[in-house]
């Protein structure tokens, strides 16, 4: 089934979703009563990773985090069925609230947080390596090539090298936390219920302390739609829900820093596939990111390419 184009009872029809940068494909299936699930295929290469993401699935279930429930698989064939948690995911739901309504519920965006700052970084098994100082230099690289080079057409000078080294490493030394890894409004779902699901987790791994609640509220849309003194309300909130070290305010100012290098080289590598639907947060997040460099030692000529 499924792969013959034959639906496993009860589904019987089949809505294809917009893909992206995944290598795992997504559809919505509907049955007789239009009940909805999700359908995630991975192709053949990649079929040895559903049992794994399938661990981390249990593993978050266990430990309290709302995930999407799941309905059947099959691990040879390679396939999925998850509960579907609606089409309205965060990012839309923020958007249609009310400006003077919005930051009670961001606020809700904190709840998962919180369940994963009570999880012991030691009881999360080694799917996926640690945000160490090897791997996040290995993202400002990705930073290096795919926006220096690429975009602005500029051969990255040795001082920037350094500099992007002195970054990772001091990142490194901050207190480490399990981190969802992809923690934006666009992963995030607002139930009926009051709890706040969450997807795209399989790449969970041990990480700094602030590096999700810095993807939270530094990426996509969340900037536009909250002001200044909101976000240092959520922030301040997120810190004394998770017991956060003191300290964190310099610890997230480092971590925006080398977050967002790493995602404006990700942006710029999937625009270089012909992916632009990122594109259009690009220039925000560096014009926002730029002013923070300064007090670091960067050298000029990034933030002058960033400011450009």
């Amino acid at each position: 089934m499924i792969l013959d184009g034959t639906l496993p009872e009860p589904w019987i029809r089949e809505e294809k979703l917009p893909g992206d940068a995944s290598a795992r494909s997504y559809s919505r299936l509907l049955d007789a009563t239009n009940r909805t699930a999700i359908l995630v295929r991975y192709p053949a290469a990649d079929r040895f990773r559903l049992a794994r993401d399938l661990e981390v699935h249990s593993w978050c279930a266990t430990r309290g985090l709302r995930i999407p429930g799941l309905l059947n698989r099959d691990l040879e064939g390679g396939w999925a069925i998850l509960e579907d948690l609606g089409e309205n995911d965060a990012d839309r739901m923020l958007a249609t609230t009310p400006v003077g309504d919005r930051v009670e519920m961001a606020l809700r965006a904190v709840d998962p947080l919180v369940v994963l700052a009570r999880a012991k970084t030691t009881d999360l098994p080694r799917w996926n390596a640690p945000l160490d100082a090897a791997r996040l230099r290995w993202e400002l690289a990705g930073f290096e090539l795919w926006y220096l080079r690429y975009r602005r057409g500029v051969a990255p000078p040795p001082d920037i090298g350094t500099w992007l080294d002195e970054i990772a490493t001091t990142v490194d030394s901050h207190p480490k936390r399990v981190c969802h890894r992809d923690y934006h409004l666009n992963n995030l779902f607002f139930l009926d219920t009051g709890e706040v699901g969450v997807i795209d987790f399989q790449d969970m791994l041990v990480g700094p302390d602030t590096y999700d609640a810095v993807s939270l509220m530094c990426e996509r849309g969340m900037p536009d739609m909250t002001g200044p003194s909101d976000r240092v309300r959520i922030m301040e909130a997120w810190a004394q829900a998770t017991s956060t070290q003191p300290g964190w305010r310099e610890r997230w100012r480092l971590v925006r820093i080398q977050r967002g290098l790493k995602v404006l080289g990700t942006f710029s590598r999937f625009s270089a596939s012909g992916v632009s639907t990122y594109d259009r947060w690009m220039k925000s997040l560096a014009h926002a990111i730029a002013p923070e460099l300064e007090s670091t030692g960067a050298p000029s000529l990034l933030v002058d390419l960033l400011l450009d």
